[in-house]
């Protein structure tokens, strides 16, 4: 096959797996610049030697980070052993190891001047209370926060259905009572009504939200809050 067929091949291999439309997007990227590194040779006759060639140019000459060499060597194997069907051995194209460092989150103390900063006249102050109280209390990523639907705050049974988390898997989430009234007040106050049900979404526009509104007015509320450490979204609970 040449690489067009290569490539074309290899997306259809990754859409029949389920993989997200941003992997498939990512691990398409990478492949072809590995085509370009190798340009002039059969991709299909390539070795382990010329993966380790390639690997080790992105280590040395490019400076890339760990784990954005990890990706290039996932989207390799997949396309010699998925899409082109060919044994390799990983042991001579191993992985990177990454250091998991210990992440910062919020002390008692500053998550009560988060909240407190929220209620402080901050501009849709509510809206963006109901959504870090959910993500505190639910313990959800800002993409699981921004898919959620009005159909999925199940009062009566006290939890939220969580679609489209990591691996695009569903998994319910305690809904607290305190979560349960500041999203009653939010919807009293902002009766978001749009098309496919989403629970947050713009005032202005009726939009539903991205990760970006959410973490800019987090990072806001943090500094009127007085909260100077590198505390993201995602390590408000985790």
């Amino acid at each position: 096959m040449c690489n067009e067929e290569i490539l074309k091949h290899m997306e259809e291999d990754m859409t029949f797996r389920g993989l997200t439309a941003g992997t498939i997007h990512s691990y398409i990227m990478r492949v072809k610049r590995y085509m370009k590194f190798h340009e002039g040779k059969e991709i299909e006759k390539l070795t382990e030697d010329d993966i380790r060639d390639f690997l080790k140019y992105l280590t040395k000459d490019t400076n890339n980070a760990r784990r954005a060499i990890n990706t290039y060597n996932s989207a390799i194997r997949f396309m010699y052993g998925t899409t082109l069907n060919k044994v390799l051995n990983l042991k001579r194209i191993p992985l990177f190891k990454i250091q998991k460092n210990k992440p910062e989150v919020f002390t008692k103390d500053e998550l009560k001047r988060f909240f407190e900063a929220c209620d402080d006249g901050f501009y849709y102050s509510l809206l963006y209370k109901a959504m870090f109280m959910t993500v505190y209390g639910g313990g959800l990523r800002l993409s699981e926060l921004c898919n959620l639907k009005v159909s999925d705050i199940d009062s009566e049974n006290m939890r939220i259905l969580v679609r489209e988390g990591k691996g695009n898997k569903y998994r319910y989430t305690l809904l607290s009572q305190k979560n349960l009234e500041i999203l009653r007040e939010y919807f009293k106050a902002y009766r978001p009504n749009h098309p496919e049900g989403y629970l947050f979404v713009s005032p202005m526009t009726n939009a539903k939200y991205g990760s970006s509104g959410p973490e800019i007015a987090f990072r806001r509320i943090k500094k009127k809050a007085g909260i100077t450490r590198k505390v993201t979204v995602h390590r408000i609970t985790t």
